[in-house]
């Protein structure tokens, strides 16, 4: 008979079962290796079920670890496949276990993330059980599926690759998901848009920018604006009592319009998303740094593949020096020499700031950033969006 083990966990998450069966298949050296991260300070003489119990609690807890404690003696031997262990359980988690000294190493970009669904039944997917619409960017799973998290609710949705030929990695879909298996994972039944436009008018046509000098112009309320420039609000986008009209003049010139809004509490999603931008990446107060930071990346991918197939766009971007920071804090960074930030906040903001231009036959991408009085004491905002842009207002 099977010894009954040393500890009970009640009320798992599923997260938490798979922490604790990945944890419950590891060797006692493993284990040993993994209890002394999370803080076992005794990891040759406590047995088994007491290190499961150290890890477990410090997982249930979502306490960040603490560094491993240098000691005098025999020189502590770290485990070649315990970075491993550390990556799957962050990736299970979305916390950050990875040894201090790799930290550096860890990219929290969306494409690191382990994206697991349980089998598709066709027999309960052909029922067609709780429909519901969703929207998102896709992104490749493997070389028969797409996924996306539904940017309303955050539900991880399955798409088959032959639902239709013409998705893309990066492509912005519309269209009714249903539930595919008993844990009620849902897989995307039918594409209504694509890129924002039909599904029956939509065509895949690379159409790459090649790059010219901004020229073509939009007239608004006795202002110029140049197509493929980079200018500066001195308004939040929801404070702005000219913007909806904006937006529509831009729409009539055949403009994707495009937000990108931190900070954004749950009281604010209605008053943000009527504005009338075509898709809104909304970064949640209360969201992670490192899922925020995901968004971001989201975002560029997906305006990098709309500049692929030749669509002229307008991105708002709202305080972007909030944006570094949030992207320091995915990060964990400690040091930051570049103008008071890290290097990825730096090369990020500059990746946002490098999509503006202007393209031949009338294509452009157009960026909108706002500001406030503090960003000015911000050198990255300073140097880097200050000095290159245009104030609009």
């Amino acid at each position: 008979m099977a010894k009954k083990p040393g500890y009970s966990f009640e009320n798992l998450t599923k997260e938490q079962q798979s922490c604790l069966s990945l944890i419950e298949s590891l060797g006692i050296y493993e284990l040993r290796a993994l209890a002394r991260v999370f803080g076992d300070n005794s990891p040759t003489t406590l047995k088994r079920d007491d290190h499961i119990k150290i890890v477990m609690n410090k997982i249930i807890s979502k306490e960040d670890l603490k560094p491993i404690p240098l000691r005098q003696g025999r020189p502590y031997k770290e485990l070649s496949n315990i970075e491993g262990i550390l990556s799957d359980l962050s990736a299970i988690t979305g916390q950050n276990y990875l040894l201090r000294e790799n930290q550096s190493k860890l990219s929290f970009g969306i494409n690191n993330k382990i994206v697991s669904f349980k089998q598709v039944e066709e027999k309960i997917m052909r029922q067609k059980l709780f429909p519901i619409e969703v929207k998102g960017v896709l992104r490749e799973r493997n070389a028969d599926e797409f996924y996306f998290i539904e940017q309303t609710n955050q539900k991880l949705i399955l798409v088959r690759k032959d639902l239709d030929y013409r998705l893309q990695e990066g492509d912005f879909i519309v269209g009714t998901a249903i539930v595919m298996n008993e844990e009620k994972e849902y897989i995307l039944d039918s594409v209504e848009f694509v890129n924002y436009k039909s599904i029956s008018r939509y065509e895949v046509n690379d159409s790459p920018y090649l790059l010219t000098m901004p020229s073509e112009k939009v007239e608004f309320n006795n202002k110029n604006i140049l197509l493929g420039g980079r200018y500066l609000l001195s308004e939040k986008l929801t404070e702005m009592s000219d913007l909806k009209d904006l937006l529509k003049k831009l729409n009539a010139n055949k403009i994707v319009t495009i937000a990108l809004v931190p900070n954004v509490f749950y009281e604010d999603i209605v008053a943000v998303t009527s504005l009338g931008f075509n898709n809104t990446f909304l970064l949640r107060y209360d969201d992670r740094p490192s899922t925020n930071y995901d968004s971001i990346i989201l975002m560029l991918e997906h305006i990098n593949r709309l500049q692929q197939l030749g669509y002229s766009i307008a991105l708002f971007v709202e305080d972007p020096v909030t944006l570094a920071s949030i992207i320091d804090y995915a990060f964990n960074t400690i040091s930051k020499p570049l103008v008071g930030h890290s290097e990825n906040a730096v090369e990020t903001l500059k990746q946002i700031v490098m999509l503006a231009r202007a393209g031949e036959n009338n294509k452009s991408t157009t960026l909108f950033m706002t500001q406030n009085e503090s960003d000015m004491t911000d050198c990255l905002f300073v140097s880097s969006i200050y000095k290159v842009s245009k104030k609009l207002n």
